[in-house]
């Protein structure tokens, strides 16, 4: 199964989802927050809401009931990866390689998944996984455009700082 996440330009908040080449929702980021209100077709709502004002803990949640489909700390201080808490259990969200922009989703030693960025201008992502439901996928693509925000924040106060 694959997820993708596409925004319509480069200047766009709105992402479009695709589920194995089909319409199946969007996403918009909210304002001041690292916070995600995803809509799916047939009016299934989900939150991606962060815990706390610091720190890294994200669950991903239904709307309609507050059940919590899955969740995220970051594995460290020092390092880049992620425990995920998946429908099926525990994984880990670790980069692909030194050079490489994409992650991979590892559980006992196995890869489950992988993403990376679809386009450069419009900061798109998809995520190919054959053993995980849908929401695990879209779950794995919102704490990667997470990342990617924040590797894009801290880049940006980085020049800020050097001029």
């Amino acid at each position: 199964m694959m997820l993708e996440a596409l925004s319509p330009s480069c200047w766009s908040d709105l992402y479009v989802l695709k589920l194995d080449g089909r319409p199946w929702g969007e996403y918009r980021g909210r304002w001041f927050s690292e916070g995600v209100d995803i809509h799916l077709i047939g009016r299934r709502q989900l939150r991606l809401d962060k815990a706390g004002w610091l720190g890294s803990r994200f669950a991903l949640t239904d709307a309609s009931d507050g059940r919590v489909l899955a969740a995220a700390d970051r594995s460290g201080v020092f390092t880049s990866a992620w425990d995920l808490h998946l429908s099926n259990g525990p994984a880990r969200l670790a980069s692909a390689g030194w050079f490489n922009t994409g992650y991979r989703v590892i559980q006992g030693g196995r890869a489950l998944a992988e993403i990376n960025r679809v386009d450069f201008c419009n900061r798109g992502w998809a995520v190919d996984g054959e053993s995980l439901q849908d929401t695990d996928l879209l779950f794995i693509g919102l704490i990667y455009h997470t990342i990617l925000r924040r590797n894009a924040a801290a880049a940006a106060s980085a020049t800020t700082a050097a001029s």
